[in-house]
């Protein structure tokens, strides 16, 4: 792989992964983890990316933790393998969003949709709530398509 290749996978790696609540730290770790052949220690992850021991590391706890990457020591070293999880990470996007995102938002709308007497206000704020309900309910089809997949994914092992 060229480092054209390189550079744009690691780049594409944290735009997603900073969608997803990751720092670019973490992104870039992950990234250059995902593209290596061979587990890596810190020393050798910031050797590749410029990144200090204690930044890396803290990226590393944190990747771990997600269950996103493996440990494995030997000797005072450890080394640490990605375990890919994108598909993984996308599906909780979804219930995250409806979650903490557009259900409240659905909700401090409605308030002020009782609370305005402007007519012209309430149907500007009316607009948002039709949107808002419209990203509701692709959201739980969303999570009801996914809650299938696994479903038949899990059919397929048994």
């Amino acid at each position: 792989m060229g480092l054209r290749e390189i550079k744009k996978f690691v780049e594409t790696v944290e735009r997603m992964m900073t969608r997803w609540g990751y720092t670019h730290t973490d992104a870039k770790v992950y990234a250059y983890l995902l593209l290596s052949e061979e587990p890596l220690s810190i020393n050798d992850l910031a050797e590749l990316t410029n990144l200090s021991r204690s930044s890396i590391s803290v990226a590393l706890s944190k990747l771990t933790k997600d269950y996103m990457v493996n440990v494995r020591k030997v000797g005072k070293t450890k080394f640490f393998t990605p375990i890919p999880a994108f598909f993984e990470k996308f599906l909780h996007q979804p219930k995250e969003t409806l979650e903490k995102e557009a259900i409240p938002l659905k909700e401090t709308v409605e308030k002020l949709i009782e609370t305005t007497t402007d007519p012209e206000y309430r149907m500007k704020l009316q607009s948002v709530l039709d949107d808002l309900l419209q990203l509701e309910c692709a959201l739980r089809q969303i999570i009801e398509l996914e809650k299938n997949y696994r479903c038949g994914e899990n059919l397929k092992k048994e």
